[in-house]
């Protein structure tokens, strides 16, 4: 069994752990290793899955991660959850986006990230998130558990909220909506780990500036808005801390007396 930690901090990336140019500040860095030192333990919560944020967990020797909102959870190194989406409706949902919609998708699990197609939606969003066209594979869903897809497009989510009721859809970036089942957040996927781990009554803190950390807020016991956050998630907030590229984190974590 797991040593029980003093807390919990749950990070954003986006917006938050990330600065403006993708990049975690020296602050930040030093922060996360004096929480570490103080048996806190540092935990990602994003929409990315874990393995695009693979270099980064090595560079901040974090190894705990809430990914794809709330779809995979791993803690230190172990796989305590994922949701998986029913094939069948990949299947239905892919031949939707396809046929009716034009929209291609994005195919991804806690290993792994393909396309539907290398198209030009494909190559603004990664681009956007400074990645390279992941392989192209149409069938993976049928291979693979999927705990998560991506519709490409800067529009066009409305027209699948009715007809998927079973999946969420949340626009995460201009060029993409996350698309994963019905109920999952990151704030589930947080439960997931407390239940999973007998967390359930060590003190939660999240760090967050974007829609798709509204389920996380509602759930910790100290949910941190960055200055550059939405204005209905500084609604959420405990306390709103300097923005991600003025020391936020560190600022914060100083002020809760985390490090």
């Amino acid at each position: 069994m797991s040593k029980k930690p003093e807390a919990i901090v749950f990070f954003d990336l986006d917006g938050t752990l990330f600065n403006h140019q993708i990049d975690v500040l020296p602050s930040s860095l030093e922060a996360i290793a004096k929480l570490k030192k103080n048996n806190i333990i540092p935990v990602i919560a994003t929409g990315r899955s874990p393995c695009e944020v693979a270099d980064l967990m090595n560079k901040t020797q974090i190894d705990s991660i809430i990914g794809m909102n709330g779809q995979a959870v791993i803690y230190e190194g172990e796989i305590v959850f994922t949701n998986n989406i029913d094939k069948d409706l990949i299947t239905r949902i892919y031949q939707f986006s396809k046929q009716q919609m034009n929209i291609p998708l994005s195919f991804y699990n806690h290993e792994m990230i393909r396309v539907s197609e290398h198209s030009k939606p494909a190559e603004t969003f990664y681009h956007h998130l400074k990645q390279h066209v992941p392989p192209v594979d149409d069938q993976v869903y049928l291979k693979q558990s999927i705990q998560m897809l991506l519709l490409l497009c800067e529009e066009g989510e409305s027209g699948y909220r009715d007809v998927f009721p079973e999946l969420t859809f949340i626009r995460n970036t201009p060029y993409c909506v996350d698309v994963f089942n019905h109920g999952g957040s990151k704030g589930y996927g947080i439960t997931q780990l407390l239940q999973g781990k007998g967390f359930t009554n060590v003190p939660t803190y999240a760090f967050g500036d974007g829609m798709n950390d509204f389920e996380m807020f509602q759930l910790v016991d100290h949910p941190i808005a960055m200055a550059n956050a939405v204005d209905k998630l500084k609604e959420q907030a405990e306390f709103i801390t300097d923005t991600n590229n003025n020391d936020g984190i560190a600022k914060a974590l100083h002020k809760f007396g985390l490090i």
